[in-house]
This record gives C-alpha cells, sequence and structure tokens, in this order.
C-alpha cells in the first residue's frame, strides 16, 4: 500500500471531524463510526494482500 501524503490525512481528518461536528449526540457519532467500519469493512484485507503480492 502507498503511503498516504499529509495532505490526503489532513483531508480525512477534516472529513471525520467535519462529520461529527454535525452529531447532537455521542450516541449519533457511534452510528456515524459504524456506518463508516460497515462501508470501509474489508479494505484494509484488500490493501495488505496487494502489499504481499507486490514483494
Amino acid at each position: 500500500m502507498d503511503t498516504m501524503t499529509d495532505k490526503q490525512v489532513r483531508f480525512l481528518t477534516w472529513l471525520i471531524t467535519t462529520a461529527t461536528d454535525k452529531c447532537a449526540s455521542i450516541e449519533e457519532v457511534h452510528e456515524l463510526n459504524q456506518e463508516i467500519r460497515k462501508h470501509s469493512d474489508g479494505l484494509i484485507d484488500l490493501a495488505v494482500k496487494k502489499d504481499r503480492e507486490e514483494e
């Protein structure tokens, strides 16, 4: 997996904080986190597999 640039990390930080700022309660933050995890499920596994294939 390629290393993320500082600009990419800053964008992701902005995106997450902007989304959680709109939550009215900690329960909404937890729901948002669950939704993020659901949509990103398996992406880390795919990245690790790709890295191993490139070795």
